[in-house]
């Protein structure tokens, strides 16, 4: 599974791969030390077109879903009033604040998206919305 950010010190894209879930907890403590007041969003990639997108606000975040066939879900947390921006490869975005869960489910639900790609484990489950 590829992924990617944005480093907004060096202007530049960076991509890589990963192999485990557990990965993906190392990256988000990289992507949110890059940029205190907006971290950059971490996207992950697999061949089979699908695509998870972390879009962190300090202690909690958003996920995009984009399934094989292209259709596109959302996060669903509980009521959060304020409205949350983040990095999104140099865009700053916004999303309702109801859309994000707790940074440490965020970070589970991508690492279980990584290992079932890779055929171990099984993604946990968060709520999502069609777009």
């Amino acid at each position: 599974m590829r992924f990617r950010y944005f480093d907004p010190h060096q202007q530049s894209t960076v991509e890589g791969e990963l192999t485990v879930g557990a990965e993906v907890a190392e990256l988000v403590g990289l992507v949110t030390q890059l940029r205190a007041d907006c971290s950059p969003a971490l996207e992950l990639n697999g061949r089979d077109g699908s695509s998870l997108v972390l879009g962190i606000a300090r202690d909690r975040a958003v996920i995009l879903w984009t399934s094989a066939d292209g259709t596109t879900s959302h996060s669903v947390g509980g009521p959060h009033d304020e409205r949350v921006h983040f990095d999104y490869f140099g865009a700053i975005t916004q999303v309702p604040g109801h859309y994000t869960v707790p940074l440490t489910t965020a970070v589970d639900a991508a690492g279980g998206y990584v290992d079932q790609y890779h055929g171990a484990g099984a993604w946990p489950s968060v709520p999502l919305a069609v777009d």
